[in-house]
Protein backbone atom coordinates (compact mmCIF):
# COMPACT_ATOMS: atom_id res chain seq x y z
CA UNK A 1 0.00 0.00 0.00
CA UNK A 2 1.20 3.33 -0.73
CA UNK A 3 2.03 5.66 2.09
CA UNK A 4 0.60 9.03 2.05
CA UNK A 5 4.19 11.27 1.88
CA UNK A 6 2.64 14.11 3.84
CA UNK A 7 2.99 14.00 8.08
CA UNK A 8 -0.25 14.03 8.06
CA UNK A 9 -3.44 13.70 6.20
CA UNK A 10 -5.69 16.42 5.77
CA UNK A 11 -5.99 19.25 8.15
CA UNK A 12 -6.93 22.81 7.43
CA UNK A 13 -5.41 26.06 8.17
CA UNK A 14 -6.19 28.05 10.65
CA UNK A 15 -8.16 31.11 9.40
CA UNK A 16 -7.07 33.59 12.17
CA UNK A 17 -3.19 32.80 11.57
CA UNK A 18 -2.80 35.29 8.25
CA UNK A 19 -0.35 33.28 5.50
CA UNK A 20 1.92 35.43 3.04
CA UNK A 21 3.70 33.85 0.30
CA UNK A 22 7.49 34.72 0.67
CA UNK A 23 9.84 33.79 -2.76
CA UNK A 24 12.92 32.16 -1.37
CA UNK A 25 15.76 31.63 -3.99
CA UNK A 26 17.74 27.46 -3.13
CA UNK A 27 20.15 25.97 -4.58
CA UNK A 28 18.34 23.05 -4.02
CA UNK A 29 14.94 21.74 -5.78
CA UNK A 30 12.48 23.18 -3.70
CA UNK A 31 8.64 23.12 -2.82
CA UNK A 32 6.41 24.50 -4.73
CA UNK A 33 5.65 27.52 -3.10
CA UNK A 34 6.75 28.37 0.55
CA UNK A 35 5.13 30.85 3.41
CA UNK A 36 6.04 33.02 6.16
CA UNK A 37 4.32 32.43 9.29
CA UNK A 38 4.41 35.42 11.63
CA UNK A 39 1.46 35.93 13.58
CA UNK A 40 0.96 35.68 16.79
CA UNK A 41 -0.26 32.16 18.61
CA UNK A 42 -4.15 32.65 19.81
CA UNK A 43 -4.20 31.93 23.43
CA UNK A 44 -3.65 33.39 26.91
CA UNK A 45 -0.15 34.94 27.96
CA UNK A 46 2.34 31.84 29.23
CA UNK A 47 2.42 31.33 32.84
CA UNK A 48 5.78 30.79 34.54
CA UNK A 49 6.72 27.11 35.93
CA UNK A 50 5.75 27.11 39.24
CA UNK A 51 8.05 25.87 42.28
CA UNK A 52 8.06 22.96 42.72
CA UNK A 53 7.95 21.76 39.47
CA UNK A 54 4.38 20.26 38.86
CA UNK A 55 3.65 16.83 37.89
CA UNK A 56 2.85 15.98 34.27
CA UNK A 57 0.80 12.87 32.97
CA UNK A 58 0.47 12.19 29.16
CA UNK A 59 -1.81 9.89 27.84
CA UNK A 60 -1.55 7.92 24.46
CA UNK A 61 -2.71 5.23 22.24
CA UNK A 62 -1.15 3.45 19.21
CA UNK A 63 -1.72 6.28 16.87
CA UNK A 64 -4.51 9.34 16.44
CA UNK A 65 -6.16 9.94 20.01
CA UNK A 66 -9.73 8.15 19.99
CA UNK A 67 -13.04 9.70 21.27
CA UNK A 68 -13.48 7.57 23.72
CA UNK A 69 -10.11 7.56 25.41
CA UNK A 70 -10.14 11.30 25.18
CA UNK A 71 -13.38 11.57 27.06
CA UNK A 72 -12.13 9.23 29.94
CA UNK A 73 -8.39 11.15 30.33
CA UNK A 74 -10.46 14.34 30.49
CA UNK A 75 -12.59 12.83 33.33
CA UNK A 76 -9.64 11.94 35.68
CA UNK A 77 -8.09 15.22 34.92
CA UNK A 78 -11.52 16.25 36.63
CA UNK A 79 -11.66 13.94 38.75
CA UNK A 80 -8.25 15.15 40.48
CA UNK A 81 -8.60 18.85 39.43
CA UNK A 82 -5.90 19.00 36.88
CA UNK A 83 -5.70 21.11 33.68
CA UNK A 84 -5.51 19.03 30.67
CA UNK A 85 -4.96 20.18 27.10
CA UNK A 86 -4.90 18.06 23.80
CA UNK A 87 -1.37 17.90 22.78
CA UNK A 88 -0.06 16.42 18.98
CA UNK A 89 3.52 14.78 18.25
CA UNK A 90 4.63 14.07 14.93
CA UNK A 91 7.62 13.72 12.43
CA UNK A 92 7.92 17.11 10.03
CA UNK A 93 10.17 17.09 7.51
CA UNK A 94 12.77 19.90 7.90
CA UNK A 95 13.66 21.22 4.46
CA UNK A 96 15.95 24.35 5.08
CA UNK A 97 17.63 26.40 8.05
CA UNK A 98 18.47 30.38 7.01
CA UNK A 99 19.79 33.49 8.40
CA UNK A 100 18.82 36.15 6.36
CA UNK A 101 17.43 34.29 3.48
CA UNK A 102 20.92 32.55 3.25
CA UNK A 103 20.97 28.47 4.02
CA UNK A 104 22.68 27.58 6.85
CA UNK A 105 21.68 23.87 6.20
CA UNK A 106 19.72 23.14 3.47
CA UNK A 107 18.15 19.29 2.86
CA UNK A 108 19.32 17.52 -0.44
CA UNK A 109 21.02 20.38 -1.49
CA UNK A 110 21.84 20.24 -5.93
CA UNK A 111 19.53 17.11 -5.73
CA UNK A 112 16.46 16.43 -7.28
CA UNK A 113 12.93 16.06 -5.72
CA UNK A 114 12.13 16.86 -2.13
CA UNK A 115 14.42 16.18 0.72
CA UNK A 116 13.80 16.53 4.38
CA UNK A 117 15.67 16.39 7.69
CA UNK A 118 13.40 13.72 10.04
CA UNK A 119 12.29 16.21 13.44
CA UNK A 120 10.28 14.96 15.80
CA UNK A 121 7.71 17.51 16.82
CA UNK A 122 5.70 18.22 19.96
CA UNK A 123 2.60 21.17 19.60
CA UNK A 124 0.73 22.33 23.00
CA UNK A 125 -1.44 25.03 23.33
CA UNK A 126 0.60 27.88 24.09
CA UNK A 127 -1.22 28.74 27.81
CA UNK A 128 0.00 25.25 28.94
CA UNK A 129 3.32 25.35 27.66
CA UNK A 130 4.79 27.87 30.60
CA UNK A 131 3.51 25.42 32.94
CA UNK A 132 4.45 22.19 31.66
CA UNK A 133 7.68 22.92 30.24
CA UNK A 134 8.94 26.95 31.10
CA UNK A 135 8.38 30.32 30.39
CA UNK A 136 10.91 31.48 27.48
CA UNK A 137 9.69 28.28 25.89
CA UNK A 138 6.14 29.30 26.23
CA UNK A 139 6.80 33.06 25.35
CA UNK A 140 8.45 32.46 22.24
CA UNK A 141 6.00 30.60 20.83
CA UNK A 142 3.47 32.87 22.25
CA UNK A 143 5.29 35.34 20.05
CA UNK A 144 4.64 32.76 16.82
CA UNK A 145 8.08 31.68 16.56
CA UNK A 146 8.82 28.35 17.93
CA UNK A 147 11.36 26.39 19.90
CA UNK A 148 14.53 23.88 19.19
CA UNK A 149 16.71 21.95 21.77
CA UNK A 150 19.58 22.96 22.24
CA UNK A 151 21.09 19.69 20.99
CA UNK A 152 19.18 19.50 17.52
CA UNK A 153 20.25 23.50 17.44
CA UNK A 154 23.99 22.78 17.33
CA UNK A 155 23.38 19.86 14.87
CA UNK A 156 21.95 22.25 12.37
CA UNK A 157 24.10 25.26 13.49
CA UNK A 158 21.00 27.41 14.17
CA UNK A 159 20.93 30.48 16.02
CA UNK A 160 17.42 32.88 17.27
CA UNK A 161 16.71 34.84 14.65
CA UNK A 162 16.86 31.77 11.81
CA UNK A 163 13.94 31.14 9.89
CA UNK A 164 12.69 27.14 9.66
CA UNK A 165 11.48 26.00 6.12
CA UNK A 166 9.55 23.16 7.44
CA UNK A 167 7.36 20.85 4.65
CA UNK A 168 3.43 20.77 5.21
CA UNK A 169 0.97 18.49 4.57
CA UNK A 170 0.06 19.66 1.21
CA UNK A 171 3.58 19.11 0.20
CA UNK A 172 4.45 23.14 0.48
CA UNK A 173 6.97 25.18 2.63
CA UNK A 174 5.93 26.86 5.59
CA UNK A 175 8.43 29.04 7.41
CA UNK A 176 8.70 29.66 10.93
CA UNK A 177 11.41 32.13 13.33
CA UNK A 178 13.59 30.60 15.81
CA UNK A 179 12.47 32.39 18.50
CA UNK A 180 14.56 30.24 21.58
CA UNK A 181 16.78 27.48 22.03
CA UNK A 182 15.87 25.72 24.93
CA UNK A 183 17.34 23.30 27.12
CA UNK A 184 16.69 19.64 26.09
CA UNK A 185 15.07 18.58 29.66
CA UNK A 186 12.92 21.89 29.51
CA UNK A 187 11.23 20.88 26.73
CA UNK A 188 11.07 17.02 27.69
CA UNK A 189 13.60 16.20 25.10
CA UNK A 190 11.31 17.26 22.09
CA UNK A 191 13.24 18.23 19.26
CA UNK A 192 11.17 21.07 17.97
CA UNK A 193 8.06 22.72 19.97
CA UNK A 194 5.11 24.83 18.70
CA UNK A 195 1.65 25.54 19.59
CA UNK A 196 -0.94 23.92 18.39
CA UNK A 197 -2.41 26.54 16.24
CA UNK A 198 1.04 26.71 14.62
CA UNK A 199 0.86 23.29 14.30
CA UNK A 200 -2.59 23.45 12.35
CA UNK A 201 -0.59 25.82 9.84
CA UNK A 202 0.97 22.42 8.38
CA UNK A 203 -1.33 19.97 8.22
CA UNK A 204 -0.32 18.64 11.75
CA UNK A 205 -4.16 18.52 13.64
CA UNK A 206 -4.62 15.10 14.67
CA UNK A 207 -4.37 14.79 18.82
CA UNK A 208 -2.35 12.20 19.72
CA UNK A 209 -1.74 12.64 23.68
CA UNK A 210 -3.88 14.34 26.89
CA UNK A 211 -1.49 16.00 29.09
CA UNK A 212 -2.32 16.61 31.91
CA UNK A 213 -0.22 18.77 34.75
CA UNK A 214 -0.39 20.31 38.33
CA UNK A 215 0.17 19.79 41.86
CA UNK A 216 -2.71 16.69 42.70
CA UNK A 217 -2.81 13.55 45.11
CA UNK A 218 -0.90 10.72 43.07
CA UNK A 219 -3.44 7.86 44.75
CA UNK A 220 -6.24 9.88 43.74
CA UNK A 221 -4.70 10.04 40.29
CA UNK A 222 -4.32 6.52 40.22
CA UNK A 223 -7.86 5.71 41.65
CA UNK A 224 -9.19 7.70 38.67
CA UNK A 225 -7.19 6.14 36.11
CA UNK A 226 -8.55 2.70 37.53
CA UNK A 227 -12.46 4.11 37.50
CA UNK A 228 -12.19 5.00 33.91
CA UNK A 229 -10.72 1.99 32.79
CA UNK A 230 -7.38 3.63 31.53
CA UNK A 231 -4.30 0.85 32.43
CA UNK A 232 -0.97 1.33 31.51
CA UNK A 233 -0.31 -1.34 28.60
CA UNK A 234 -3.78 -1.93 28.02
CA UNK A 235 -4.46 0.14 24.44
CA UNK A 236 -2.79 3.11 26.39
CA UNK A 237 0.41 4.35 27.47
CA UNK A 238 0.11 6.36 30.68
CA UNK A 239 3.35 8.45 30.83
CA UNK A 240 4.07 10.16 34.40
CA UNK A 241 6.90 12.15 35.51
CA UNK A 242 7.33 10.70 38.53
CA UNK A 243 7.43 7.45 36.91
CA UNK A 244 11.21 5.20 37.18
CA UNK A 245 13.06 4.85 33.94
CA UNK A 246 11.69 1.99 31.76
CA UNK A 247 14.67 -0.14 30.49
CA UNK A 248 12.96 -0.55 27.02
CA UNK A 249 12.44 3.09 26.20
CA UNK A 250 14.23 4.10 23.03
CA UNK A 251 16.40 7.18 22.69
CA UNK A 252 14.94 10.12 21.45
CA UNK A 253 15.58 11.57 17.68
CA UNK A 254 17.93 14.26 19.11
CA UNK A 255 19.99 11.32 21.14
CA UNK A 256 19.89 8.85 17.77
CA UNK A 257 21.28 11.78 15.65
CA UNK A 258 24.03 12.56 18.04
CA UNK A 259 25.38 9.12 18.23
CA UNK A 260 24.71 7.83 14.96
CA UNK A 261 24.64 10.76 12.58
CA UNK A 262 21.81 12.62 10.65
CA UNK A 263 20.81 11.92 7.38
CA UNK A 264 18.07 13.52 5.23
CA UNK A 265 15.42 11.43 2.80
CA UNK A 266 13.39 11.74 0.06
CA UNK A 267 10.41 9.78 -0.22
CA UNK A 268 9.69 8.11 -3.13
CA UNK A 269 5.97 6.87 -5.00
CA UNK A 270 6.07 3.75 -2.96
CA UNK A 271 6.14 5.41 -0.04
CA UNK A 272 9.65 3.90 0.56
CA UNK A 273 12.65 6.28 1.37
CA UNK A 274 15.72 7.28 -0.07
CA UNK A 275 18.44 8.54 2.26
CA UNK A 276 21.53 10.88 2.06
CA UNK A 277 23.75 8.18 -0.35
CA UNK A 278 26.26 9.42 1.26
CA UNK A 279 25.24 8.44 4.73
CA UNK A 280 24.66 4.99 4.05
CA UNK A 281 27.97 4.43 2.84
CA UNK A 282 29.39 5.70 5.65
CA UNK A 283 27.37 4.15 8.10
CA UNK A 284 25.73 0.85 7.13
CA UNK A 285 28.22 -2.44 5.98
CA UNK A 286 26.91 -5.90 6.14
CA UNK A 287 28.61 -8.10 8.50
CA UNK A 288 28.32 -12.03 9.30
CA UNK A 289 27.87 -12.34 13.38
CA UNK A 290 29.98 -15.18 14.25
CA UNK A 291 28.98 -17.21 17.11
CA UNK A 292 25.24 -17.05 15.99
CA UNK A 293 25.13 -17.18 12.75
CA UNK A 294 23.14 -13.71 12.03
CA UNK A 295 23.79 -12.03 8.71
CA UNK A 296 22.62 -8.31 8.54
CA UNK A 297 22.98 -5.03 7.38
CA UNK A 298 23.86 -2.80 10.92
CA UNK A 299 25.06 0.48 11.74
CA UNK A 300 28.85 0.31 12.45
CA UNK A 301 28.22 1.96 15.69
CA UNK A 302 26.27 -1.23 17.06
CA UNK A 303 27.92 -4.06 15.19
CA UNK A 304 30.70 -4.13 18.07
CA UNK A 305 27.42 -4.18 20.52
CA UNK A 306 25.52 -6.99 18.85
CA UNK A 307 28.30 -8.73 18.14
CA UNK A 308 29.00 -9.28 21.98
CA UNK A 309 25.25 -9.95 22.41
CA UNK A 310 25.18 -12.70 20.29
CA UNK A 311 28.44 -14.12 21.46
CA UNK A 312 26.96 -14.16 24.80
CA UNK A 313 23.96 -15.68 24.08
CA UNK A 314 26.22 -18.34 22.42
CA UNK A 315 28.63 -18.64 25.30
CA UNK A 316 25.01 -19.41 27.33
CA UNK A 317 23.69 -22.01 25.09
CA UNK A 318 20.98 -19.99 24.05
CA UNK A 319 21.71 -19.92 20.28
CA UNK A 320 18.72 -22.48 19.97
CA UNK A 321 16.50 -19.61 21.09
CA UNK A 322 17.02 -17.51 17.73
CA UNK A 323 15.90 -18.78 14.37
CA UNK A 324 18.16 -18.18 11.72
CA UNK A 325 16.40 -19.28 8.81
CA UNK A 326 13.37 -16.52 9.89
CA UNK A 327 16.19 -13.74 10.93
CA UNK A 328 18.69 -13.90 8.29
CA UNK A 329 15.55 -13.91 5.67
CA UNK A 330 12.87 -11.60 7.01
CA UNK A 331 14.69 -9.91 10.24
CA UNK A 332 17.41 -7.69 9.62
CA UNK A 333 18.50 -4.69 10.72
CA UNK A 334 18.40 -1.91 7.24
CA UNK A 335 14.98 -0.76 6.11
CA UNK A 336 14.84 2.90 5.26
CA UNK A 337 10.63 3.32 5.53
CA UNK A 338 8.05 4.67 7.86
CA UNK A 339 7.39 2.99 11.33
CA UNK A 340 4.22 0.88 10.07
CA UNK A 341 2.31 1.42 13.40
CA UNK A 342 2.48 5.25 13.10
CA UNK A 343 2.83 6.04 9.17
CA UNK A 344 0.13 8.45 9.32
CA UNK A 345 2.59 10.54 11.72
CA UNK A 346 5.53 10.89 8.94
CA UNK A 347 7.78 8.47 11.68
CA UNK A 348 10.50 7.24 10.06
CA UNK A 349 11.60 3.65 11.16
CA UNK A 350 14.56 3.05 13.40
CA UNK A 351 15.44 0.57 10.63
CA UNK A 352 16.26 3.43 8.48
CA UNK A 353 18.80 4.10 10.66
CA UNK A 354 20.40 0.92 11.00
CA UNK A 355 20.08 1.03 14.91
CA UNK A 356 17.35 -1.98 15.36
CA UNK A 357 17.56 -5.93 14.63
CA UNK A 358 14.33 -7.74 14.02
CA UNK A 359 14.95 -11.53 15.02
CA UNK A 360 12.20 -14.74 14.66
CA UNK A 361 9.45 -12.51 13.17
CA UNK A 362 7.10 -15.01 13.38
CA UNK A 363 6.57 -16.30 16.28
CA UNK A 364 7.19 -13.02 17.83
CA UNK A 365 5.00 -10.88 15.39
CA UNK A 366 4.12 -7.15 16.32
CA UNK A 367 0.77 -6.87 18.38
CA UNK A 368 1.53 -10.49 19.41
CA UNK A 369 1.63 -11.84 22.92
CA UNK A 370 5.85 -12.14 22.69
CA UNK A 371 7.66 -15.24 22.86
CA UNK A 372 11.31 -13.88 22.74
CA UNK A 373 13.29 -16.19 25.49
CA UNK A 374 13.84 -13.84 28.62
CA UNK A 375 17.46 -15.06 28.92
CA UNK A 376 18.05 -13.06 25.74
CA UNK A 377 16.24 -10.30 26.24
CA UNK A 378 18.04 -9.43 29.23
CA UNK A 379 21.67 -10.21 27.63
CA UNK A 380 20.47 -7.57 24.78
CA UNK A 381 19.87 -5.44 27.36
CA UNK A 382 22.93 -5.88 28.81
CA UNK A 383 24.76 -4.93 25.35
CA UNK A 384 23.19 -1.75 25.08
CA UNK A 385 19.52 -2.32 23.48
CA UNK A 386 15.99 -2.47 24.63
CA UNK A 387 13.60 -4.61 23.31
CA UNK A 388 10.41 -3.96 21.68
CA UNK A 389 7.93 -6.25 23.67
CA UNK A 390 7.55 -4.30 26.30
CA UNK A 391 6.15 -1.37 23.24
CA UNK A 392 2.96 -0.27 23.76
CA UNK A 393 2.25 -2.65 20.85
CA UNK A 394 4.16 -5.83 22.06
CA UNK A 395 7.39 -6.12 19.20
CA UNK A 396 8.75 -9.10 20.15
CA UNK A 397 11.04 -9.39 17.65
CA UNK A 398 12.60 -6.00 17.62
CA UNK A 399 15.53 -4.96 19.82
CA UNK A 400 16.91 -1.37 19.39
CA UNK A 401 20.22 -0.10 20.53
CA UNK A 402 20.22 2.80 22.66
CA UNK A 403 23.59 2.77 24.03
CA UNK A 404 23.84 2.28 26.97
CA UNK A 405 23.02 -0.52 29.56
CA UNK A 406 19.63 -1.68 30.58
CA UNK A 407 20.11 -4.56 32.56
CA UNK A 408 20.45 -3.03 35.74
CA UNK A 409 16.52 -0.92 35.34
CA UNK A 410 14.43 -1.93 37.75
CA UNK A 411 10.88 -1.34 36.36
CA UNK A 412 7.07 -3.07 36.42
CA UNK A 413 7.96 -4.39 32.84
CA UNK A 414 4.90 -6.60 31.08
CA UNK A 415 7.18 -8.95 29.77
CA UNK A 416 11.08 -9.98 30.99
CA UNK A 417 11.30 -7.43 33.51
CA UNK A 418 14.75 -7.09 35.33
CA UNK A 419 16.12 -9.18 37.80
CA UNK A 420 17.66 -7.35 40.75
CA UNK A 421 21.42 -8.66 40.14
CA UNK A 422 21.37 -7.42 36.62
CA UNK A 423 21.83 -11.08 35.54
CA UNK A 424 20.14 -13.32 33.14
CA UNK A 425 18.26 -16.14 34.86
CA UNK A 426 14.31 -15.81 34.56
CA UNK A 427 12.95 -14.88 38.28
CA UNK A 428 11.14 -11.75 39.18
CA UNK A 429 12.52 -9.64 41.65
CA UNK A 430 11.04 -6.51 43.64
CA UNK A 431 10.55 -3.52 41.89
CA UNK A 432 13.16 -1.08 43.55
CA UNK A 433 14.17 2.75 42.93
CA UNK A 434 15.54 3.82 40.00
CA UNK A 435 17.59 6.81 39.41
CA UNK A 436 16.08 8.25 36.19
CA UNK A 437 12.42 9.61 35.18
CA UNK A 438 10.42 9.91 32.89
CA UNK A 439 10.14 13.84 32.83
CA UNK A 440 13.47 14.58 31.03
CA UNK A 441 11.76 12.70 27.98
CA UNK A 442 8.05 13.33 28.69
CA UNK A 443 8.05 14.81 24.93
CA UNK A 444 11.18 12.76 23.40
CA UNK A 445 9.31 10.62 20.95
CA UNK A 446 5.67 10.84 20.26
CA UNK A 447 4.43 10.56 23.23
CA UNK A 448 5.18 6.85 23.15
CA UNK A 449 7.60 6.57 25.80
CA UNK A 450 8.03 2.17 26.12
CA UNK A 451 7.26 3.14 21.78
CA UNK A 452 5.08 1.20 19.74
CA UNK A 453 5.77 3.45 17.01
CA UNK A 454 10.03 2.14 16.11
CA UNK A 455 8.63 -1.58 14.16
Amino acid sequence: MKIDRRILIGGALVAALAIAAVPVQSTGAAPSRIEAVSQPAAGASPAVRVTPAVDVVSINERGPMTAAVIAAAERVAVAVNAPSVHGRSFNVGLWAVRRNDAPVQIAGEGSSGVWQFPMSTTALPVEAIGRIMTAPVAAAVARGQVVLNQTSAGLRGAQVGDTLDLIAADGNSRRFVLGYIAPDADVGGAELVMSTDQADVLGADVISRVVMFGQFSRDALDAALAANGLVDGQGVRINKSWNPFNPDGVISSTRTKVLLGEFDYRINGDGNLSLDPDWVATNVQRVNFGSVGIRASCHRAIVDDLQAALDEIAANNLGWAIDLTNTNTYGGCFNPRFARVSASFGAVSRHAWAMAIDMNTVTNAQGNTPRMDCRVVRIFRKHNFAWGGNFLVPDGMHFEWVGEPRHTYQYPSRFCPNVPSGGIEIAVGGIGPSPRTERDVMFAEFGNVGHDHHD
